[in-house]
């Protein structure tokens, strides 16, 4: 059967490309368990000017809490500025102007800055306030932070290293226990933080500030080129910019910036489809320069499966899509396949690969608490499936970031669930519509069921897995969109 054996060969195709990225990652795994997870802080010798810019969008629940813990780092006021960058349409800005009013009667050096328009969006806003910036050194926060009063005190020293362009922090998640979405997204971001951004810095490869939690400094930003709204992910373009002009940059495991996470899945998603197209515009526009660049080949290759990140849901979709068709042809033997085993072997590697990424990192983040360790598996069969889920709309967004189809920048909506209001209340921050794939994605899900089905008439347990991961990842991204789960 000609047809099944193309299938299989593009199946196996697929296994070996993801092979080579679970390959790199598990080399980044290593560097992180050899790392040292404490940095020896230099001794600061004297205070340099510091901005601290809070770059906002509509965020009524949470701009006050932002502002407050803010206001609270324990730094010298004269050697502090803070620009609340504000380009809401709601009444986040009365909020803003008050809270700045009253922090302005306390002799903090705290600044409301709105524009006329939204161009360029959070990179706009970045750009525009730099002409007003006196610090030497920016650290950015977004509105679902929550700094420690310390974090100053702990990242500033670094920069007394001239080659240091940003310093970065780990984040960590108040709201992780709230529901099976927000502890799965946490086992995503510990990874990231644990051994992503771990085992990059330690290797000597090129890491990434992460849009918040971290400290530029100005020079680096203006050497680099400035603050760019070309892609929907100015901090990863502005990051490998930096980095190809020779700048270093310095990731603190120790050091905790709190934030929150998205509670529903329609906000986890629109969050994964601006990183994932703005990871797809930046391939486009630094892979070329990163190789022409002096890095060591390390880290030009991790560098490049970094870039390449998201375009791994195009991998998971097309799995997806052919798996099923290849088990049930090997399982009635009607193509029959030389050395089989090894592509199997190769699957099994790429699983059990994952599985210990993310068991590690996650184990890392949370510090060997070995009672949440316990809880891994669940959280991290409801990742796969969120992954699984919403991997077709994540195509969409990848496909368009190399096509170059310009996309305005959406914000993941906060709720500040620590607060006594109903949660039910505030869900009053509307979405887009989105692209109108329901139909095709209610195809994979039935695709799904009968993949299910299979593996119940073969009674073969990694098909019954397989086709479950798929249905209950559609069936949440179809039906649960908006759905708060508290459990």
């Amino acid at each position: 059967m000609m047809l099944g054996k193309i299938v299989f060969y593009f199946w196996a195709a697929l296994n070996m490309i993801l092979f080579f990225y679970i390959c790199v990652e598990i080399v980044l795994l290593i560097f992180a368990l050899l790392a040292k997870k404490k940095n020896t802080k230099p001794n600061l010798k004297k205070y340099p000017k510091v901005t601290i810019q809070l770059p906002i969008y509509n965020e009524k629940y949470v701009v006050e809490r932002l502002i407050d813990a803010v206001c609270k780092l324990n730094y010298p006021k004269d050697k502090l500025e803070i620009q609340v960058l504000d380009d809401s349409t709601d009444e986040t800005s009365q909020l803003i102007s008050n809270k700045v009013s009253y922090y302005q009667t306390k002799a903090i050096d705290i600044k409301h800055i709105q524009r006329e328009n939204r161009t360029g969006f959070k990179a706009g806003a970045l750009d525009y306030s730099m002409k007003f910036c006196k610090g030497d050194f920016i650290a950015i926060f977004d509105a679902d932070f929550i700094p420690d009063s310390e974090f100053l005190q702990h990242a500033v020293p670094y920069f007394q290293d001239e080659k240091i362009g940003v310093v970065q922090s780990r984040w960590t998640h108040i709201n992780k226990d709230f529901s099976f979405i927000t502890r799965a997204q946490a086992i995503m971001f510990n990874t990231h933080f644990s051994v992503e951004q771990l085992g990059r810095t330690t290797s000597k490869a090129y890491i990434n500030f992460n849009g918040t939690a971290g400290i530029w400094r100005k020079s680096c930003i203006e050497d680099a080129g400035g603050w760019q709204a070309d892609t929907l992910t100015e901090d990863l373009d502005l990051s490998f910019r930096a980095q190809i002009k020779g700048w270093t940059f310095k990731y603190l495991f120790d050091v905790e910036s709190p934030a929150e996470l998205p509670i529903t899945v329609d906000a986890y998603k629109t969050q994964q489809y601006r990183w994932s197209k703005g990871a797809a515009e930046c391939v486009r526009k630094n892979l070329k320069n990163l190789w022409k660049s002096p890095a060591s080949l390390w880290a030009k290759l991790a560098g490049s499966v970094h870039l390449f990140n998201s375009s791994v849901f195009i991998i998971v979709f097309l799995l997806v899509i052919t798996s099923p068709f290849v088990f049930w042809m090997t399982k009635e033997e009607i193509i029959i396949i030389n050395n089989i085993e090894i592509v199997y072997f190769i699957s099994l590697f790429i699983n059990g690969g994952l599985f210990f990424l993310f068991f590690f990192g996650h184990l890392m983040a949370v510090k060997k608490k070995w009672k949440e360790a316990l809880l891994f598996l669940p959280n991290f069969y409801i990742f796969l499936a969120l992954s699984v889920g919403i991997s077709l709309y994540m195509v969409i967004g990848v496909l368009e970031g190399y096509f170059g189809k310009v996309s305005e920048f959406v914000r993941t909506p906060k709720y500040n669930i620590n607060s006594k209001v109903n949660i039910q209340k505030k869900q009053d921050y509307a979405f887009k519509k989105e692209q109108n794939i329901a139909f095709l994605e209610f195809f994979v899900l039935c695709y799904g069921l009968f993949t299910l089905i299979l593996g119940c008439y073969y009674v073969d347990f990694f098909i019954i897995n397989y086709g479950l991961i798929i249905f209950l990842g559609y069936s949440l991204k179809l039906f649960f969109p908006k759905y708060i789960f508290k459990f």
